[in-house]
């Protein structure tokens, strides 16, 4: 009896998840044909690509075609190809699609859950209007002091480094920077990256989000590649000793700060401000949105600055022509790089603008359909096409497939700064490193300054190569959301005297 009962329902089971498979052909969609249970994401599950390099060949496979359907397992995406659908979904139609496609309970996990990035409708609304003024010019500015001081001490840090042994890994030197400049931004603390091996603050951010930590590790690449999955398991993304660590690192610090009568004009003292005017912004809102900032200011921009090394570092050049821009606004502005000169170098800008083309730290965008659409393609370019969107179908935004495309940037596997010196021979919603619309990257305007503030001193003060050592090309873990490049990319620092 028991064994009819259990055939008849894995039947069932096979005949659902297989129904399912079919709910892209129906609605007319041409996609690659999904397998059972894995869908079209088998090589992600057994770590032979990553689940970006997936979407990316997919987004190959179907030139001409403006969206493709696929199957993440048993769940449904939408990948969009036209950059007027891109536009649709991020910009002119956004209340259409309002939410991330991703979750993190808020009862389960506090801090991840209150990350602006996974909040969803009103909710996120109002926290990201509160947020907004941390991050404007003015707010930046006045921390532009503590990035130069760090900056300063990385150069120190690799002067002495390279006296004992060459080469340095690239990623470690701009770790130890992005980290010293949040532990000073976002918490009003020394990160003494620079000081200690392993400071106790870099200990606290290895533990939050490193490739290093498997198990967290793991834990990322399911909430951010099957999200349909964790609205029933719930899962705890930061780990109770970083919640609690950064929790007592915040209470101590604010502390502190109330009973010296201390401003220092930095993220911590605007939130604070925040907590007084509303009444709603705790103490643990604080502390997520300062735990964003290790996803934001320290994990991202780090490996953002890292593939900038390297591709200066490896296109002799461009670095030589970035070196002179950097050396005549040094010389200009009495022995010093301003927060003005910083921002008004061309060729700096374009080498990184450039960088975050080729090596997008996000594969991906993904969005969530929050009020029923009609898309039809319109563009000649692209066949004519309908779809149908409901509400919870998901939407895949290929932001590598779009910015490695030869129709959008010519000779794309090349690093040509030169292309971003004319804006307007780049094509709207095909460059999307820190996303578009409302949901842009809050902290894009920070990451921006202390990327260009170290990559400044760097260049100005060393000659970069790359060493044999890096494996190219190269090669990046499968199981990790962002590019993180396996064996790391080694670079030769000699002093510029």
């Amino acid at each position: 009896m028991w064994l009819i009962v259990v055939v008849v329902v894995l039947t069932l089971l096979y005949y659902l998840i297989q129904r399912n498979y079919s709910y892209w052909s129906k609605k007319g969609v041409p996609g690659p044909k999904p397998k059972f249970l894995i869908g079209n994401f088998g090589d992600s599950f057994i770590g032979k690509r990553s689940s970006g390099e997936i979407v990316t060949d997919i987004y190959r496979e179907y030139e001409n075609y403006p969206f493709v359907g696929f199957y993440k397992a048993t769940t449904p995406n939408l990948l969009v190809r036209d950059p007027e659908f891109v536009k649709r979904v991020m910009v002119s139609d956004f209340k259409h699609f309002q939410n991330n496609d991703i979750n993190v309970d808020k009862d389960s996990d506090p801090i991840g859950g209150r990350n602006p990035f996974v909040l969803r409708g009103v909710e996120w609304k109002n926290k990201r209007a509160q947020l907004t003024g941390c991050f404007t010019s003015g707010k930046i500015k006045a921390m532009y002091y503590f990035l130069e001081h760090t900056s300063k001490r990385m150069v120190k840090y690799v002067e002495d480094e390279i006296k004992i042994s060459e080469p340095l890994e690239a990623r470690e030197v701009c770790v130890r920077y992005t980290l010293d400049n949040i532990a000073v931004c976002a918490f009003g603390v020394d990160g003494k990256s620079f000081d200690e091996p392993f400071s106790e603050f870099r200990d606290l951010a290895e533990k939050f989000m490193s490739p290093a930590n498997l198990i967290n590790k793991l834990k990322l690449w399911l909430v951010f590649n099957f999200p349909a999955v964790t609205e029933y398991i719930k899962l705890k993304v930061v780990p109770h000793e970083v919640e609690s660590r950064l929790l007592e690192l915040i209470t101590k610090t604010l502390k502190y700060r109330r009973e010296n009568n201390i401003v220092r004009n930095d993220f911590l003292d605007v939130c604070t401000r925040l907590e007084t005017e509303s009444g709603r912004f705790t103490e643990i809102d604080i502390a997520a949105h300062g735990a964003s900032f290790f996803i934001d200011g320290y994990e991202t921009s780090s490996r953002v600055m890292n593939f900038l090394l390297f591709e200066l570092a490896a296109n002799p050049k461009a670095q030589q022509t970035l070196r002179e821009e950097l050396n005549e606004s040094f010389e200009k502005n009495g022995n010093t790089f301003t927060y003005e000169a910083l921002h008004d170098l061309p060729f700096l800008d374009a080498c990184l603008k450039e960088s975050m083309r080729k090596n997008s730290p996000m594969h991906n965008l993904s969005k969530v359909c929050t009020e029923d659409y009609t898309y039809t393609s319109t563009d000649p370019d692209f066949k004519n096409l309908t779809v149908q969107l409901k509400v919870g179908d998901r939407i895949a935004i290929p932001v590598i497939g779009l910015q490695m495309d030869s129709k959008y940037f010519d000779e794309p596997d090349n690093f040509v700064p030169e292309r971003f010196l004319n804006k307007d021979d780049i094509q709207r919603y095909t460059y999307l490193p820190f996303g578009e619309g409302p949901r842009i990257c809050l902290g894009q305007r920070f990451a921006v300054t202390q990327i260009k503030t170290g990559i400044a001193y760097l260049i100005k003060n060393f000659q970069c190569t790359v060493n044999s050592k890096t494996q190219l090309p190269l090669k990046f873990d499968p199981y990790f959301f962002m590019n993180d490049v396996v064996g790391g990319i080694w670079i030769d620092f000699k002093k510029i005297m």
